[in-house]
């Protein structure tokens, strides 16, 4: 199964409600269903604790918020690298005094 749809499971699993005590469905809701709804039984405990088991095998996804740090981390890198330089255009107070062309050259 592909990761992102193991994580998708895992969301769906954490979501379940503690127990059928602490729950709004009626008795009739919760017979007719065939999902796990309840963290408290023993197929949540087995289906997480599988669940998990599988995800410790797969790379490490990188949320956005982690994505977003490397990125700034990387142009801080980078930026601290650029010293200054010759590069880049020139300042009109550094330029010096302007200088006429060559009269005599030929065309």
């Amino acid at each position: 199964m592909p990761t992102k749809q193991l994580l998708g499971r895992l969301r769906s699993l954490q979501r379940c409600e503690e127990s059928a005590a602490l729950s709004d469905r009626t008795p009739e809701e919760i017979a007719v269903s065939e999902n796990i709804l309840f963290k408290g039984t023993a197929e949540w405990q087995r289906a997480y604790a599988d669940l998990k088991a599988v995800l410790t095998t797969r790379e490490h996804v990188r949320s956005a918020a982690e994505r977003a740090q490397a990125r700034q981390q990387r142009a801080t890198k980078k930026s601290n690298k650029r010293g200054p330089g010759k590069g880049g255009t020139p300042s009109l107070l550094h330029v010096g005094t302007p200088r006429p062309a060559r009269v005599d050259h030929e065309r």
